[in-house]
């Protein structure tokens, strides 16, 4: 009994959308246009994980508050020592 009711909502649901959806051609040209424009610069594809990331990072910025928390956080770090080869050869 509950499934047949779950079913008769759905259904009920779809009647209600289809009703509302109901728009004029000009409407549906105008919709599908903004939605073509959408996809076709919003789909993507990358060949790698770290292109994705570095595009998802060039496009993305940081915010003021975050730069200078981040920056406070990391400047009391000291740099690492030299590597023994550095200091050998001079490099």
């Amino acid at each position: 009994m509950h499934f047949i009711r779950a079913i008769r909502t759905v259904r009920g649901n779809k009647a209600v959308m289809k009703r509302h959806t109901k728009l004029t051609s000009e409407e549906k040209e105008v919709q599908q246009t903004a939605e073509q424009q959408t996809q076709a610069s919003t789909v993507r594809e990358f060949a790698t994980v770290e292109e994705m990331l570095r595009e998802d990072a060039a496009g993305t910025s940081v915010p003021t508050a975050i730069a200078h928390r981040l920056h406070d956080s990391i400047s009391p770090i000291p740099a690492p020592p030299r590597p023994w080869w550095r200091r050998l050869f001079g490099s």
